[in-house]
């Protein structure tokens, strides 16, 4: 797994409105897989979680985030609550700028 391709680690600090045991999922990997479902053209959490779920995405998923299995819609929603949007935003932005040439992103 190469360094950008774990966008978790770049969830590490995340914060949240309320503690999180990691029930079955981190956040970071909800958070992975919600980043992720945009980009192939998914535009709500069911949609997100059902593409998740499939075996093709799902082997993908597990070979290249380390995410063994896809949260169901219900808990993705869940884990989503909690998350503080500042905090998301620094987050989105420690992963993405490495990935802009020097100079941009201000």
């Amino acid at each position: 797994m190469d360094e950008n391709s774990n966008i978790a680690k770049h969830f590490a600090d995340i914060e949240t409105s309320r503690e999180h045991n990691g029930y079955f999922h981190s956040v970071g990997e909800a958070l992975t897989i919600v980043v992720l479902g945009p980009l192939c053209g998914l535009k709500n959490a069911c949609r997100i979680s059902q593409w998740a779920d499939s075996e093709r995405v799902g082997s993908l998923l597990a070979e290249r985030f380390g995410i063994e299995k896809a949260p169901r819609c219900y808990w993705l929603l869940c884990l989503l609550k909690i998350v503080e949007p500042k905090s998301l935003n620094r987050c989105l932005e420690k992963w993405t700028r490495p990935l802009l040439p020097e100079g941009d992103g201000g």
